[in-house]
């Protein structure tokens, strides 16, 4: 009985595994990645982080946008290649603190493969401050796909157009409908088809235990 039912999670298991795949395939986890500049706030301006050999890191988490309580944030923008907003962010610098005057601060920002600088706004819309960020940029905007850099279409729309037409997404509820209506059929198949043949070992079994019977019973009689 163990072996029967290993051998119908086997085929279930199968049977999902061949049906779902296509479907699977097409799911992409994207890699999240933030700007982390290292600014230096004193009396409304900003600056870089003299101590920092670097003005920024990129580091691989999901950016969050920041909470503050001031009406007058300041804004930073992520410009890309060819001169866009790629990405827009606010933050407070005193981090809720209206008596910090001057000190480090870190602010995050939405990475962006083809930035080329991060521009920082006071709240009145002065630029206070210009970091360039294209030496950690990937997509060049050059028209070309380069894949050995890593763009893609979901990286680099700009270089790597899809000539192909995406699919309307009711064709991909279809899919998975049909799939799970075979699935469903394949599973209660292996179901009937393994309750069968337990019904049909028993069966023997008891035709034999019958015929045992039987055999002892006629021998009694003879002897």
């Amino acid at each position: 009985m163990f072996n029967l039912v290993s051998k119908i999670f086997f085929f279930v298991s199968v049977a999902v595994f061949v049906f779902l795949l296509p479907a699977w395939a097409d799911i992409r986890i994207e890699d999240s990645y933030v700007y982390n500049f290292h600014l230096y706030y004193d009396n409304g301006q900003l600056f870089a982080d003299r101590d920092f050999e670097f003005k920024y890191d990129v580091i691989p988490e999901e950016f969050t946008p920041e909470t503050f309580n001031t009406q007058f944030p300041f804004k930073g923008e992520i410009i890309n290649l060819k001169n866009g907003v790629a990405a827009e962010f606010l933050f407070d610098p005193k981090r809720g603190n209206p008596d910090f005057l001057k000190g480090k601060i870190s602010v995050k920002a939405p990475y962006a493969p083809d930035g080329q600088k991060a521009v920082f706004y006071d709240s009145q819309g002065k630029i206070l401050l210009t970091v360039f960020v294209s030496e950690s940029s990937f997509c060049n905007d050059d028209g070309t796909c380069n894949s050995d850099r890593g763009e893609s279409e979901q990286t680099c729309p700009n270089d790597c157009r899809s000539a192909v037409p995406v699919p309307p997404p009711n064709l991909d509820k279809g899919f998975l409908s049909a799939n799970v209506v075979i699935l469903i059929t394949l599973v209660i198949a292996i179901l009937a088809a393994g309750g069968w043949y337990v019904w049909r070992r028993r069966e023997k079994a008891k035709h034999i235990q019958e015929n045992e019977f039987t055999d002892k019973f006629d021998q009694g009689i003879i002897n």
